[in-house]
């Protein structure tokens, strides 16, 4: 297992949490939660290998009260949800810069903590077959 780095805002772009262990990675996505539930917008992190950042995808990840999305930046770029299309978008915080997110990108939060639980689980490769990433076109 990878450890991960999370920043979601200025504190932890000052000093990122480190993730290490499942129980860990949920109670980041639980302190992101709570902070987009508590400013009525969904919170965008960016989550990475703590050691070798440059050699392993960096995950674009929005949570918000009850949804969220997953964008894996690699080649292929891959993400949650259906479309890249940004009809209806949904504003995501971004360090305080609001973001329009393809609707259709968003999914059950259920479905990020797989993701996520995935990308720490293989040492930051979300694995090629995940049924959760789609290949953006």
């Amino acid at each position: 297992m990878a450890t991960l780095k999370a920043i979601f805002d200025r504190e932890t772009g000052a000093r990122p949490v480190l993730i290490h262990t499942l129980v860990e990675l949920d109670a980041f996505v639980e302190r992101v939660r709570t902070l987009a539930v508590a400013q009525e917008c969904p919170a965008v992190a960016e989550i990475s290998h703590a050691d070798n950042p440059w050699g392993h995808a960096i995950l674009e990840v929005g949570i918000g009260k009850e949804r969220g999305f997953v964008r894996e930046n690699s080649t292929p770029m891959r993400a949650t949800g259906t479309t890249t299309e940004v009809a209806d978008p949904i504003v995501y915080d971004d360090q305080g810069t609001g973001v329009d997110i393809p609707a259709g990108q968003e999914v059950p939060l259920d479905v990020v903590r797989r993701v996520l639980a995935a990308f720490l689980a293989h040492d930051a490769r979300i694995p090629e077959d995940s049924p959760d990433l789609h290949v953006l076109s």
